[in-house]
């Protein structure tokens, strides 16, 4: 059955109203809005880009790389991601969140994580002569709370958000900063990695692991096994860029 055209209409408004949902939300929404005639939810989303691409519009993807859940966004393919998705926000707290997003994914450490009270003293410091100490902070609780940012047990790591919707800016912009998981093919901003220099997510190491008959976890590449891997992200020993 045909989708009606109004029907793919709400569709798209919900999504920017939503900015940024799981992707068991979005089946909820294609159900309701679609009815008896929904599709299913990949057919749904090539049929929606199929016809946004003419104003630069995408729905993109993006796992969890702890427990492997999927997170939706309709993003903006050409303007400058961060002005375009983050509206809202005043010219300060652009520059801010953008200095912010610089500064987590070129950490030396390769950890891709500041840690809150550095974050909250650049954030200060990239301000305008009237913010504090104080609008820093409260910046910094928006951009988690709109999923630009994640604060993790006190370090500050790219949302998922910020995983979709600047995938382009990050590779154009930060190249040799990029990992890539090696089951998923998606970033890698958390994970392990083999002494072959494969990348994993930790979710994707689970399920190598629990598809082995032995329960190990072995490279998707050079097929050895990886007993002590070296681990990256918030609060791991880090493997510098």
């Amino acid at each position: 059955m045909e989708v009606p055209n109004h029907a793919r209409q709400m569709l798209v408004q919900w999504c920017m109203s939503a900015q940024h949902f799981k992707e068991t939300e979005l089946q909820a929404a294609i159900q309701r809005i679609y009815g008896e005639s929904a599709p299913p939810l990949q057919d749904t989303v090539d049929a929606l880009n199929s016809r946004l691409t003419r104003y630069a519009l995408e729905m993109r993807s993006s796992m969890s790389q702890t427990d492997g859940d999927r997170v939706w966004a309709l993003t903006n393919t050409k303007a400058d991601a961060i002005a375009t998705g983050a509206t809202p926000y005043s010219p300060t707290m652009l520059a801010v969140l953008k200095h912010l997003i610089e500064l987590v994914f070129t950490d030396s450490q390769g950890n891709f994580a500041i840690d809150l009270h550095t974050a909250v003293r650049e954030a200060t410091s990239k301000g305008s002569t009237n913010f504090t100490r104080r609008d820093a902070q409260e910046a910094i609780e928006a951009f988690c709370k709109d999923g630009w940012l994640q604060n993790e047990n006190g370090w500050v790591v790219l949302g998922q958000r910020a995983c979709i919707e600047l995938q382009a800016y990050l590779k154009d912009g930060f190249s040799e900063y990029i990992r890539t998981c090696a089951l998923c093919k998606e970033m890698a901003t958390c994970g392990v990695m083999c002494g072959c220099k494969v990348f994993l997510h930790p979710y994707c190491a689970d399920r190598l692991r629990e598809m082995s008959k032995a329960g190990l976890l072995a490279c998707p590449e050079c097929r050895q096994p990886i007993n002590s891997p070296d681990a990256f992200g918030p609060g791991k020993p880090g493997i510098p860029h």
